[in-house]
């Protein structure tokens, strides 16, 4: 996700994200390490090439800030991310 496109739906641009991640003392090696994932696939979800629930909950949960305030276009209207490229037509 460039920063236009972070802009636009109202996201958390990734910049702001690893900040606020640097500012609580965590990296993705760290979230990735307590979930038993790849550093690749924390790193393919900061790049908006991946959703993961369970990722994007523990970085939530790490840097203390609501999903909705992260990830708006995802979690304001459901629980879980949208796939990347599908049609907001059911938003409607």
């Amino acid at each position: 996700m460039n920063q236009s496109t972070a802009n636009r739906c109202g996201d958390m641009d990734p910049t702001e994200l690893k900040i606020a991640m640097m500012r609580a003392d965590v990296s993705q090696k760290n979230i990735a390490d307590e979930l038993s994932v790849s550093r690749q696939a924390v790193h393919l979800l900061f790049n908006n090439r991946a959703t993961s629930h369970k990722i994007i909950t523990a970085i939530s949960k790490a840097i203390n800030v609501d999903l909705q305030r992260i990830w708006p276009s995802s979690y304001l209207y459901h629980t879980e991310p949208r796939k990347p490229g599908r049609s907001r037509s059911y938003l409607k």
